[in-house]
């Protein structure tokens, strides 16, 4: 009798030690999702299948991931990083999006927008995300659902410094062609007066 009083006893102790190394592990799993990442966005999946869930993370991009989460979790998961603004869209039941490329960020989104239409949730919309430092509320979203690859944005931001250099040259050319048909013309002229002067007079005894 004593030895399963000492035995509940034990078992009774072990279980808070267990679910505070659980809750550790899943913490600890949530940190190493926001190193390197560089969006994290907040779904609400309030009444989301265990199927749908998984369809949803077929769907998304190599760099991403969904993982559902505790609100309280992310909050401690994000204190004091640059993530914690995030903490104001944590409300409800949320999977929270991890893109840890720049250039998927909008691929993600658009898996996730593709997923709403094909089960008709609209309710199951965005909360908020964070992106580059910058906290975006569920209005938001537009402006990075359309936001160009990193790849896109330095073609384009090249082709920007190059007009001006390629209007430069185009200058420059045009000011030597000018340059060159006005000696051309100079010389031609010069030309002309030399053949239509009069000889000189022969001098007089």
């Amino acid at each position: 009798m004593p030895s399963l009083i000492c035995s509940l006893r034990s078992s009774g102790a072990a279980a808070p030690s267990l679910r505070a190394a659980l809750r550790r592990m899943r913490r600890e799993s949530v940190e190493r999702e926001l190193e390197g990442c560089q969006m994290v966005a907040g779904l609400w999946c309030h009444c989301l299948t265990v199927r749908q869930i998984q369809c949803l993370r077929g769907a998304l991009p190599k760099s991403a991931k969904l993982v559902v989460a505790k609100n309280t979790l992310l909050g401690k998961s994000t204190d004091g990083t640059s993530w914690e603004s995030i903490r104001s869209c944590a409300r409800g039941m949320n999977a929270w999006l991890f893109v840890r490329s720049e250039d998927e960020v909008a691929a993600a989104l658009k898996a996730c927008r593709d997923f709403q239409r094909q089960w008709k949730l609209d309710l199951n919309d965005f909360t908020g995300a964070v992106f580059q430092g910058r906290l975006y509320g569920p209005q938001d979203f537009g402006v990075l659902e359309t936001s160009p690859a990193k790849a896109d944005s330095n073609a384009y931001l090249l082709g920007s410094l190059q007009l001006p250099a390629a209007s430069l040259i185009g200058l420059l050319q045009a000011f030597q062609e000018s340059i060159s048909s006005a000696d051309v013309a100079v010389s031609s002229a010069a030309g002309a007066d030399t053949t239509g002067s009069p000889a000189p007079a022969p001098a007089s005894d």
